[in-house]
């Protein structure tokens, strides 16, 4: 059954909002305008994110409506894009990967957005300038923080499978030497999950930390927990990407708090709606550094949270 929630009904979504470029928007008043949040499923950071969005949204739009997919069941899908296609909304939120899909459809009327969305080139049908707020913390941002956190590193081992995370691993060499970083980016290159094991054994005894960013070779808490046990032999810390890592022994973690994100969406939304604007923005995020494990390890820390 097609599920629509108005606004006015307190609700807490998790969300990855994919949004797009709004052509036309109507001369209203924007207190006229007229907005729909597509969820990809009911799961915790959608929820939080789509609680954000509606918290953030304020005056400046009616709803908006929520609609939640639900992967099991195509007619739950075929009645939101009908939905959709005949209440021809303002602007429409796509929560989420499976959202974003259909949101983009062609025959969807009104703008499109997207937030949370961790690889926005990977969903079908997504244009090159679809506007939104990714899960991706730009890769600058990141050399820069490790940077102003450990000033000691000089080498950090970036872990990762060249068939998925070349780019990445170029963009952070790029970065560290724009930004005169003290510390040098060495690649641990890993094409296989059974690779890891020699990798980290030729490569750990020549980094003062290893850094671990999502990588489909890389993904397990098994993995991680193994990654992280051999660096602490080595006398290395692990640099992470969300609050596993520090739970499991990483000494920092770049982290998301899913209603931040979504309140970073709303305010979005509401630019779009108000100005016709959507401003590309890096996403709103957090650190953490476990303070436990740097004493252990003997880093030295200049920023804590």
């Amino acid at each position: 059954m097609l599920k629509i929630f108005p606004r006015h009904r307190q609700l807490c979504i998790v969300a990855a909002v994919f949004l797009g470029m709004l052509t036309g928007i109507p001369d209203v008043p924007a207190s006229e305008k007229t907005a729909a949040v597509v969820v990809s499923r009911k799961i915790r950071p959608y929820v939080q994110v789509t609680d954000g969005i509606l918290e953030h949204i304020g005056p400046a739009v009616t709803g908006p409506d929520v609609y939640f997919l639900s992967p099991e069941d195509e007619s739950v899908t075929a009645q939101i894009r009908d939905r959709l296609m005949q209440t021809g909304y303002d602007l429409v939120a796509a929560v989420g990967p499976e959202a974003a899909g259909l949101v983009w459809e062609p025959g969807i009327p009104g703008g499109k957005i997207y937030a949370a969305l961790l690889d926005p080139d990977t969903v079908p049908g997504l244009p090159k300038d679809a506007c939104g707020i990714s899960l991706r913390i730009p890769v600058p941002i990141q050399v820069a923080v490790i940077k102003d956190t450990f000033p000691s590193l000089k080498k950090i081992g970036l872990l990762f499978d060249p068939d998925h995370n070349r780019w990445f691993f170029d963009a952070a060499v790029s970065a560290a030497a724009s930004r005169q970083a003290v510390f040098e980016i060495i690649p641990l290159e890993v094409t296989s999950r059974n690779r890891i094991g020699q990798v980290l054994k030729e490569g750990l005894g020549q980094v003062d930390a290893v850094w671990m960013i999502p990588d489909q070779t890389v993904i397990s808490e098994k993995l991680i927990q193994y990654v992280i046990r051999q660096a602490l032999y080595a006398n290395a810390g692990v640099i992470g990407y969300n609050p596993y890592f520090t739970r499991a022994g990483a000494v920092f973690s770049f982290e998301f708090d899913y209603k931040n994100l979504g309140n970073q969406a709303g305010d979005v939304m509401t630019q779009y709606l108000t100005e016709g604007i959507c401003p590309a923005a890096p996403p709103v995020f957090d650190t953490r550094i476990n303070l436990k494990m740097v004493e252990k390890l003997g880093m030295q820390v200049e920023a804590t949270p």
